[in-house]
């Protein structure tokens, strides 16, 4: 799994000063960034004017309430792997009591930036996912 660390800011706090839902949203775009960020290379550049990876579906659970100043750790996964689909599952952790804050299951399409329809994942994109997914 991947790991994004997150300090929370005043801004991201609510008026009952947690973490607005609206923050987390924000968190697991970081954090899928990151982990593509970190998975690519220039074999494939997620981030580049040829794709463009769409989230398509994303469902946040929480379950404790995150504060302003505290630590959390983010933990990226890979749940499976489409033609142009992959499922990704973020755990949000309390750095210093280990606490589950929330959890989030997503689905991002790999999309042609030109013909704006879904586009298949190179091999060596396969290649790399491959030994992240939960049954290998």
């Amino acid at each position: 799994m991947h790991e994004t660390i997150i300090r929370v800011r005043f801004c991201e706090t609510d008026a009952n000063r947690h973490v607005s839902q609206v923050s987390y949203a924000i968190y697991f775009e970081q954090a899928r960034t990151e982990f593509f960020d970190a998975l690519m290379d220039e074999g494939f550049d997620w981030w580049s004017s040829q794709f463009s990876m769409v989230l398509a579906h994303q469902s946040i659970t929480y379950l404790a309430p995150a504060f302003y100043r505290q630590t959390l750790r983010i933990y990226t996964g890979v749940s499976a792997i489409g033609r142009s689909s992959l499922g990704l599952y973020h755990l949000v952790v309390d750095s210093e009591s280990g606490t589950l804050i929330a959890n989030q299951d997503s689905t991002v399409v790999l999309v042609d930036a030109l013909t704006q329809k879904s586009h298949s994942w190179p091999d060596s994109f396969r290649t790399k996912i491959t030994p992240l997914l939960p049954e290998s």
